[in-house]
């Protein structure tokens, strides 16, 4: 019995010992803060790929006027700013004050325009989405995945927009932001 029970508590021990796996749950904290500039977009044509896919880089400017709304369809690379903090974003820098305040078309401190984090989970940065109102009192609904969230770099990837409705061909836009502000 004895001798049972030793078999035992050794089958026990080699039993827990092998079947120990370290555990560990990756955060996933979204750190949307700070003055970024669109740096570089790629354009992805998913469905039926007629068209090339596009990269628009320094010195480029994106237009889509069928299906983005202003601001958003029409980019230049490099002189395209957002402001994100903790609860609101401001989009399309028109100037900067004597003070040194910037002046945001969108978002202003009067008309804030607040953002949800969707899905954020250990695994999933999650997904960005605001709206707002254009220059032509449309409301806008736009949702991005936050594909990266870096240091100084922040990569927002669209969920696509068709062309010439839903029978074109559909667009993945990827905005590639990097952080020159606090």
């Amino acid at each position: 019995m004895k001798n049972q029970f030793n078999l035992y508590s050794i089958f026990l021990f080699c039993f827990f010992l092998a079947s120990c796996e370290k555990f560990v749950v990756e955060t996933s904290d979204v750190t949307l803060s700070g003055k970024y500039v669109v740096s570089m977009i790629d354009i992805t044509n998913v469905d039926q790929s007629t068209e090339k896919d596009s990269l628009y880089r320094v010195g480029s400017t994106y237009f889509n006027k069928e299906n983005m709304s202003d601001p958003f369809d029409s980019i230049v690379i490099n002189r395209f700013y957002l402001h994100l903090d903790y609860s609101t974003i401001r989009f399309n820098l028109v100037g900067v004050t004597q003070e040194g305040r910037d002046i945001w078309e969108y978002g202003e401190s009067n008309n804030p325009i607040f953002y949800q984090i969707l899905s954020n989970n250990a695994y999933n940065s999650g997904y960005l989405r605001f709206t707002y109102r254009s220059t032509n009192n449309e409301t806008n609904t736009l949702t991005f995945l936050i594909e990266d969230d870096g240091y100084e770099t922040l990569q927002l990837k669209s969920s696509g927009a068709w062309l010439k409705g839903k029978e074109g061909q559909k667009q993945i836009m990827t905005l590639y932001l990097s952080r020159v502000g606090p």
